[in-house]
C-alpha cells in the first residue's frame, strides 16, 4: 500500500504597508515547515493572501484585487490583519475573498502564524463583533436593493445547512459545530462544501455573509 504524500505547503504573499512588518512578518513565516512565503512579484499563483494594514485604504484593496484578478478563476484567500474595518470595507474584503480577519492592535506574529495555518487547512476565523458589522452593511445594501426594484435570488438551504451556517457565524470551528448538532466533523466538513460549492461562494466567510444576506441570521 504507498502512502499519500504530504500535503504541500501553503503559498502565501505577505502584504504590508511598511517594509518592517513585512520584513519581520515575512522572517517569522519562513520557519513554519507548512508555509512557503512569495515574494510579492512572484509569478506563482499564491494560495492566501496575508494583507497587513495600519488603515484600510483604497490601495490596499487595489493590490488585494490585482492578485484576484490574476488568480484564473482561483483567488487567494484573504487574511486581513488590521484595526476595526467600517461596514463597507468589510464587505469589500469578503467580496474579494476574506477568510479571516485578526485585530491589529496587539496582535502577536504566532498569532498571525496560527491563523495563516487555519486558514491553509480551510479554516476561517471572523470576529463576533465583525458579523454584526457585516449584518448592518448587508441590511443596508438590502434596503438599497429594495429601493432600486433589485432582487437577487437565493439557493434553498437545508434545515441542517442553515444550522451549521448559524453555528460558523457564531464563531465556532468545525470541533465545535459537530459536537453542537452531534454530527461527527467530517459530515460538518461535507455540509459546508456543499453550501459553497452549491451557492458559488468562496469561503466559510462568505457563506456566513450569504446567510445574512438571505436573512438566515
Amino acid at each position: 500500500m504507498s502512502r499519500s504524500s504530504p500535503p504541500r505547503p501553503a503559498r502565501v504573499i505577505v502584504l504590508a504597508d511598511d517594509s518592517l512588518t513585512e520584513e519581520g512578518v515575512t522572517a517569522h513565516l519562513v520557519t513554519d515547515a507548512g508555509v512557503n512565503v512569495l515574494t510579492p512579484d512572484t509569478i506563482e499563483r499564491p494560495d492566501i493572501l496575508l494583507t497587513i494594514a495600519t488603515e484600510i485604504t483604497d490601495k490596499v484593496f487595489a493590490r488585494v484585487e490585482c492578485y484576484v484578478r490574476q488568480s484564473a478563476g482561483q483567488p487567494p484567500r484573504l487574511v486581513l490583519v488590521a484595526d476595526s474595518p467600517t461596514p463597507s470595507q468589510l464587505s469589500r474584503a469578503v467580496e474579494l475573498g476574506l477568510a479571516a480577519f485578526v485585530p491589529r492592535k496587539r496582535v502577536k506574529l504566532t498569532d498571525i502564524g496560527n491563523v495563516v495555518n487555519a486558514v491553509a487547512q480551510g479554516g476561517a476565523s471572523l470576529p463576533q463583533p465583525l458579523v454584526g458589522c457585516l449584518l448592518e452593511q448587508i441590511r443596508d445594501q438590502h434596503g438599497t436593493d429594495q429601493k432600486t426594484g433589485e432582487d437577487a435570488s437565493s439557493t434553498p438551504l437545508t434545515d441542517r445547512e442553515t444550522a451549521v451556517l448559524r453555528q460558523l457565524a457564531s464563531g465556532f470551528n468545525t470541533s465545535e459545530i459537530a459536537t453542537a448538532l452531534h454530527y461527527s466533523e467530517r459530515t460538518v466538513k461535507h455540509i459546508i462544501h456543499q453550501i459553497i460549492t452549491r451557492c458559488n461562494l468562496r469561503n466559510r466567510v462568505h457563506a456566513v455573509a450569504y446567510a445574512i444576506q438571505n436573512g438566515l441570521l
